[in-house]
């Protein structure tokens, strides 16, 4: 799998029922027109939930990830218009994998190595 992206990863988190990741991402193409774009993935027993910012970089970022996961469950939709600090964040997209039942046949691996994780466990 071609590593197109350059990840930055802020915070990998275990809670009871979830794992959290929370990173930045650029394209490595010297051409990409956007800047770094936050994320933050979600991940539960039987899916896995993004939040990107509604802008052309967070949208080829949702692309890849459909590239590794396979469709959404439903077309991204606008989270929210968020203020975070001094600085606007902007609309968000929220987007929502289901993943299969069984584990063996989840393509969370692929998703660990594209986002240079020590790979999230899946909550139970």
């Amino acid at each position: 799998m071609p590593q197109d992206w350059h990840i930055a990863l802020d915070n990998q988190e275990q809670r009871r029922k979830v794992a959290i990741v929370e990173g930045r991402a650029r394209r490595d193409q010297p051409a990409a027109t956007d800047d770094e774009v936050e994320f933050s993935l979600t991940f539960y027993s039987d899916q896995v939930s993004l939040n990107v910012p509604a802008s052309t970089g967070g949208r080829e970022f949702i692309a890849r990830l459909t590239e590794i996961l396979g469709p959404p469950r439903l077309e991204p939709t606008v989270k929210c218009s968020c203020s975070w600090g001094q600085g606007v964040m902007g609309a968000m997209l929220l987007v929502l994998w289901d993943l299969p039942p069984d584990p063996a046949a989840a393509r969370l691996p692929d998703l660990y190595a594209f986002l240079g994780t020590r790979g999230a466990a899946r909550p139970g």
